[in-house]
């Protein structure tokens, strides 16, 4: 099992989607113990309240099949990886952030948000043994945390923390078995963070205009019928990764009226070849990609310069359109406004 970078660089333990992602050219799907083995429809979310407390204190959570205790609302959080950033914004509480690992980039944020992220300091970290960003525990105990969000690393571990006295909340995502994603999913979870924080009014505002924007998307779908697929693609080049529906991207692509052509395969990320992705043909590809800097040009040129690609029909008619990761996976509020990005592309 090896590890799997989130976009911006920022990754941990272990899954089978891939290998050694430090130069990017694996799928960012998974840290922390994420896999992409598909989770049984029949388990609860990995993640949620273990009584209704109406955020009361002490609370305490089920996240990754292990119990969180919140004794008081955190008062000192560290952040690992943009969706927790969105996460906090959503329920005000940004305002408690210490500190973060890994950069945070700027098209995920407006103007406000962004400002306060980049007055938060960020921390100093290097590259684990499988490739992602890895942090000393000295480091984190030094800032005196209450909790850490996002996911585990070869260092920072939920034992570890625990033997200090601080929580680590991973994003369901990266459980070692995922609940299944969807749009309500990021509603669901922002009412969580609220009960965390203690700010159950602000999350419910937030979560009811997640719904809409959601809602409002679906009902106004840009395509009609049309087939696509999502991939992770690397400026390298090959390997390939296509998302199944066990992918956020797939329930987007959905809103937007398009058909996942490999929505059935038994995987979140797996590995295609490009003999493949020409035999099922489809009319849009959406090209998930976690290199901010680079000319997009090249994530492009990365799928269409492939022999017989231009066999394809979203090849061959000009659809193909590259999009920063984080607005398509994990679920967060990010991937809200990352529907607005998707439909944008569609409509150029």
């Amino acid at each position: 099992m090896l590890a799997l970078v989130l976009a911006l660089g920022v990754a941990a333990c272990g899954s089978d989607d891939g290998a050694d992602v430090s130069s990017g050219s694996v799928p960012p799907e998974s840290a922390a113990g994420e896999t992409s083995t598909p989770p049984d429809d029949t388990t609860p979310d990995d993640t949620t309240a273990a009584a209704d407390t109406a955020g009361g204190f002490p609370l305490t959570i089920t996240n990754c099949d292990s119990e969180v205790t919140f004794d008081a609302a955190p008062e000192r959080v560290v952040l690992i990886s943009p969706y927790a950033a969105s996460m906090l914004d959503a329920v005000d509480a940004v305002d408690t952030v210490v500190a973060r690992v890994g950069a945070f980039t700027d098209e995920y944020f407006d103007a406000e948000l962004l400002a306060q992220l980049e007055a938060v300091p960020e921390l100093a970290s290097g590259t684990g043994q499988t490739g992602g960003v890895e942090i000393s525990l000295e480091t984190i105990l030094d800032l005196e945390p209450d909790l850490i969000i996002g996911y585990e690393t070869e260092t920072i571990t939920r034992d570890r923390l625990a033997d200090s006295g601080i929580n680590l909340y991973v994003a369901p995502p990266f459980c070692d078995t995922p609940p299944p994603v969807s749009f309500a999913s990021i509603s669901d979870e922002v009412r969580l963070f609220g009960d965390i924080f203690g700010a159950r009014e602000a999350a419910e505002a937030a979560a009811d205009d997640i719904d809409e924007r959601i809602a409002e998307a679906s009902a106004n779908p840009v395509e009609d019928g049309t087939t696509a697929a999502a991939l992770y693609v690397s400026s390298q080049g090959p390997p390939l990764y296509v998302y199944s529906a066990l992918g956020m991207v797939h329930p987007m692509m959905e809103a937007m009226g398009m058909t996942n052509v490999f929505a059935e395969l038994p995987e979140r990320v797996p590995e295609v070849s490009i003999e493949e992705l020409i035999a099922r043909n489809p009319d849009v590809l959406i090209l998930l990609h976690g290199e901010p800097d680079i000319d997009e040009q090249v994530i492009i040129d990365a799928v269409v310069n492939a022999p017989g690609a231009d066999a394809i029909a979203a090849v061959a008619n000009g659809r193909v359109y590259p999009m920063l990761f984080n607005f398509a996976e994990p679920p967060s509020p990010i991937v809200i406004d990352g529907l607005d990005v998707m439909r944008s592309l569609l409509e150029s």
